[in-house]
């Protein structure tokens, strides 16, 4: 019932995120967000963050800019470490879990 709610934005979401969770290089990552018309690196690494589960980042530098830290979630992202927490996760083995 709760699908009958969401809005045409987060079915996009809903949609995108599936798009990029299928993504195995930088190439296809940004093929993706070319094909659904998303082009603002803030929002980029927005759905990158959301596909992984919107991990905790922490930067070594004062300050980066959202480019750098755009390139930086393509490469966490291409780690596929998320993957492997969402098998824990359905297994009841993450740590929300514990």
């Amino acid at each position: 019932m709760g699908d009958l709610l969401k809005t045409p934005h987060e079915e996009r979401d809903r949609i995108v995120i599936g798009a990029l969770k299928e993504c195995t290089t930088k190439a296809s990552i940004e093929d993706t967000f070319k094909r659904y018309n998303i082009n603002r690196v803030g929002e980029r690494t927005d759905k990158l963050n959301r596909c992984m589960g919107s991990p905790q980042t922490f930067f070594s530098s004062d300050k980066i800019s959202p480019e750098d830290t755009y390139e930086l979630t393509i490469q966490m992202f291409l780690t596929m470490s998320w993957k492997l927490n969402e098998i824990y996760d359905r297994m009841g083995l993450g740590v929300a879990s514990v």
